[in-house]
């Protein structure tokens, strides 16, 4: 009986490639190439293949009209932004997301870079290191989440678990979100509100959000001039859910207190970016997601929903292709 194929396009270390062979069930002959290749070599290696995973989760359009035998494209990623979901609904080939695997490292992710910016412990680590004895602290430029109102924008796994982690901390949870998420309101007490509702309100804005066209923007000129002055953002989605020239405007007249991001625009962001510029901004090389031991969730639950697909059933965490 001749074997499924299954190709994985890694950009990430040896050792990740190294975890998807070995978890490999038996039935399947697997392969691995760099994500870097060109289209060209991408449609050659994906002649008779049936199963793709991908990260990062990019694939295109004219890659998948030539992958004629494919039956899933499973994304390690929780966004599926850059993958052609349009060809992929017209071919009629499932796209599958992380299942939220990762959920955990953005999510403690989330809360590290909000409390490295309320407490600005990166200047304090700078400070020390030169000799400059708690030079960083003035005593009323550090901040407690406790008491804080926190907007939660996207609800969904990892959006839940920022939640959970926050209200620990004893902050109070609002969220907006397109769907109902009842299980935040129930367990968290969180309440739901419009976006502008949640501008006004919130102290911290966490943002969960999946990009689509319908999140686009979300947070532009008009929700930053509803947000308090002392209002900060973590963003650990996807830089273009809020309005770049809105939001870095904001941060460099000091309309809101400041922003800790794993997400830029442009990927790698540029030495010249204004947004390295800001004093009031802290940053980390969208890598909120990269832990050892999510990796090995990612892929368990990447090979899991091959082999559903396999049997002839749908793909679990299947992705939105509006």
């Amino acid at each position: 009986m001749s074997k499924s194929k299954v190709v994985f396009f890694n950009g990430n270390a040896q050792r990740v490639a190294d975890i998807f062979c070995a978890m490999a069930p038996e039935g399947f002959e697997i392969a691995y190439a760099s994500s870097k290749l060109s289209e060209e070599e991408k449609i050659k290696l994906l002649q008779g293949v049936e199963y793709v995973m991908l990260h990062p989760g990019v694939i295109s359009g004219q890659i998948l009209r030539e992958a004629k035998s494919l039956k899933l494209i499973q994304s390690l990623t929780a966004g599926y932004d850059k993958i052609d979901l349009k060809a992929a609904k017209e071919l009629n080939i499932p796209v599958a997301t992380n299942g939220g695997a990762n959920s955990w490292a953005v999510a403690e992710q989330s809360i590290a870079l909000l409390l490295a910016l309320y407490r600005r412990l990166i200047q304090c680590d700078k400070s020390v290191r030169e000799g400059k004895w708690r030079e960083a602290i003035s005593g009323f430029n550090t901040f407690e989440i406790a008491g804080k109102t926190v907007g939660i924008i996207g609800a969904g796994n990892i959006g839940r678990k920022v939640a959970r982690r926050l209200k620990a901390f004893e902050a109070d949870i609002i969220y907006y979100d397109p769907s109902v998420a009842t299980d935040i309101e129930t367990e968290l007490g969180a309440r739901k509100v419009s976006i502008e509702e949640l501008a006004s309100a919130a102290d911290i804005i966490s943002l969960h959000a999946p990009l689509l066209k319908d999140t686009w923007g979300l947070l532009g000129k008009h929700e930053f001039s509803l947000m308090k002055p002392s209002a900060v953002i973590v963003n650990t989605s996807r830089a273009e859910l809020i309005d770049q020239e809105a939001f870095l405007g904001a941060l460099q007249s000091r309309r809101i207190a400041g922003a800790a991001l794993d997400v830029f625009y442009q990927e790698p962001v540029l030495a010249d970016d204004l947004f390295l510029k800001l004093d009031n901004v802290i940053v980390a090389p969208h890598t909120a997601g990269h832990t050892s031991e999510g990796w090995t969730r990612r892929i368990d639950f990447a090979w899991k929903n091959i082999q559903r697909v396999a049997g002839g059933q749908e793909p679990l965490s299947a992705a939105r292709k509006d």
